[in-house]
């Protein structure tokens, strides 16, 4: 399947293929989406290591015959704009999760304070106790989880303004 190689001008992702329809999913008998190996090959180039450096910033495809490059690029495309909108998603839902978290928990305590005079000190270290757990929760997904959740997304960057290079292996033999 992929291989993957350093060249002396850059550093780019090969990718070899017998045939243009290895590079879309099987069951689109439109081939408009990308096979998901491919796409989890060339997705194992997005590290941060990777995107700091920027190093793959060329895709070479090696393949037996002719390959429409708009139309594979427009592939890989719309799959990093599903993933980014995913990752848009979760964002979104993470923040909802949060806001909702803050609010409980500021009731929580304020509700465990208000009714001290009331309840015994177990139901009111109980209470307190789910008003801070919750501000907790919240706090990590704001500080932590989104932006992880950033972090990958950002990751993605490079697919969006790369160059496709198609070098047929019948071209590659007889400039060796």
């Amino acid at each position: 399947m992929p291989a993957s190689d350093c060249t002396a001008e850059g550093n780019m992702i090969q990718l070899r293929i017998q045939k243009e329809s290895d590079l879309y999913n099987p069951y689109d008998p439109s081939q408009t989406k990308i096979n998901e190996k491919v796409y989890h090959y060339l997705k194992s180039f997005c590290t941060e290591l990777e995107y700091k450096k920027h190093l793959h910033d060329t895709l070479q495809l090696i393949t037996d015959e002719p390959i429409n490059e708009e139309k594979f690029k427009a592939a890989l495309q719309e799959a990093v704009k599903q993933d980014r909108d995913e990752f848009d998603l979760q964002i979104a839902i993470n923040r909802k999760r949060a806001i909702w978290g803050y609010i409980m928990g500021i009731l929580l305590s304020i509700v465990g304070v208000t009714l001290s005079v009331f309840l015994d000190q177990i139901l009111l270290a109980l209470i307190s106790f789910l008003g801070t757990m919750t501000i907790s929760d919240a706090v990590t997904i704001q500080a932590k989880l989104n932006p992880d959740i950033k972090r990958l997304r950002r990751l993605l960057d490079p697919f969006s303004d790369f160059k496709l290079e198609v070098v047929q292996t019948d071209q590659r033999q007889s400039e060796g």
